[in-house]
């Protein structure tokens, strides 16, 4: 999950197996080149690079190490495995982390409100499954296109138009505010209706940092049964 996040951030997508072989290489001067089949089972998490290749993964795309690499006494960690060698105790450990960690992103994907995270200059860099379903179907964003990984989330704002356009021209501008100031929040009810529903959502803008680096956090939570029951008492 930390490889396919950070491929995202980097290229705006998940690349091709032959252009993250090629980009890799041209970088990777520790180890062999890799092919275009390893390239492919990193990106479908089959395998996992050595050593020397995560160190060149870390260092270009600017990962968190402590998501990959394991602190010393693993063995003391992990009686069960006393006699194994380092390698495959950390390949081991790797593999029940990235299963936690696909774990608890389906649950984040199952559960959560419409989420959508931005880099600094409000390009998509992820959105969960509950995002991307509604991207699809929401007409305007025309089958996701323009709403999903790679789409500068504030400009699709500043140029929508319509009945809802300065509901979205405010979201525009408040995410900026909180992209020049991290420690601002902003929430704000809004319609989205198509042509056979009418529906509200609360949007919630936050920062988020780690280290040095930040993300911006956009959520949108439906409303709707809120919004008709206010207008039914």
């Amino acid at each position: 999950m930390a490889l396919r996040a950070g491929l995202i951030n980097r290229f705006g997508e998940i690349p091709t197996a032959n252009k993250l072989a090629i980009e890799f290489n041209f970088r990777n001067i520790q180890s062999d080149p890799i092919s275009r089949e390893s390239a492919r089972k990193w990106i479908n998490g089959q395998s996992l690079p050595n050593s020397a290749r995560l160190k060149t993964l870390i260092s270009w795309l600017n990962l968190d190490a402590s998501f990959i690499y394991l602190t010393s006494g693993l063995e003391d960690a992990h009686p069960h495995l006393k006699g194994k060698s380092l390698k495959e105790v950390a390949t081991q450990d790797a593999y029940a982390i990235r299963q936690k960690e696909s774990l608890a992103q389906a649950a984040i994907n199952f559960s959560s409100p419409l989420t959508a995270i931005l880099d600094k200059d409000g390009v998509i860099i992820f959105v969960n499954s509950a995002w991307r379903a509604a991207a699809m179907i929401y007409p305007k964003l025309k089958d996701g296109n323009l709403g999903c990984e790679g789409i500068n989330y504030l400009e699709v704002c500043k140029r929508a138009k319509g009945p809802d356009s300065a509901e979205a021209q405010i979201v525009a501008k408040s995410i900026r505010e909180v992209i020049d100031d991290n420690r601002k929040s902003f929430k704000i009810k809004y319609p989205c209706h198509s042509i056979d529903d009418r529906r509200w959502f609360e949007v919630k803008i936050s920062a988020f940092q780690y280290k040095k680096d930040v993300c911006f956090i956009s959520t949108h939570t439906p409303i709707t049964e809120e919004v008709f029951n206010l207008k039914d008492e």
